[in-house]
């Protein structure tokens, strides 16, 4: 008789890995999902609009950039993946800007101000419009369950795709230009 046993920390391993998946599974279950995902059949639904207040004190409506494509991107300034493709969007602003694109970023600090996040912003070169989110934008959306999450908002209002986590300039620039086509 073959006599084989594993040592018990593989045992103990798979059952803590089980009860992780578990949980996670659960928790992902019980989550909202985003307007961008949330119906049939892929098909983009209504941007829900919104008003913030930007750090130069104007305010940002999104029902005045109708016609236009606008990238609303969540982020925060301890936030490392944030921070590498804030340069992007910077680039994609200046080179697609009259074309139509508006990018707009609404920071949910955990402990900065509004001096901390303009200081950020100026030494980032950043171009386009921001303002410190109190979670209202984001519940708008869905709910942002991680930084940084992005939503790109046709010509016509509706959410175009929604990006969790990082994207990059080689991603979405071809996205965004081929929204501005339409807008032409």
């Amino acid at each position: 008789m073959l006599n084989f046993s594993f040592p018990n920390w593989i045992g103990s391993f798979a059952a803590g890995l089980l009860v992780v998946g578990g949980i996670v599974a659960l928790v992902m279950a019980e989550q909202p999902g985003s307007p961008a995902t949330a119906s049939p059949g892929g098909a983009a639904t209504e941007a829900p609009n919104f008003a913030l207040q930007t750090l130069n004190g104007e305010t940002f409506r999104l029902e005045e950039h109708r016609g236009h494509v606008v990238v609303l991107n969540f982020w925060a300034t301890w936030c490392p993946p944030c921070r590498r493709e804030i340069p992007d969007f910077v680039s994609m602003q200046q080179d697609l800007g009259d074309q139509g694109l508006q990018f707009v970023g609404v920071a949910l600090e955990r402990s900065a101000g509004p001096k901390q996040v303009q200081a950020f912003a100026d030494k980032m070169g950043i171009n386009y419009p921001i303002g410190l989110g109190d979670g209202t934008i984001a519940k708008k959306y869905g709910g942002v369950r991680g930084l940084p999450m992005t939503f790109v908002i046709g010509p016509e209002g509706k959410i175009r795709k929604h990006i969790p986590g990082m994207t990059t300039e080689d991603r979405l620039r071809p996205v965004l230009e081929s929204l501005l086509q339409e807008t032409s």
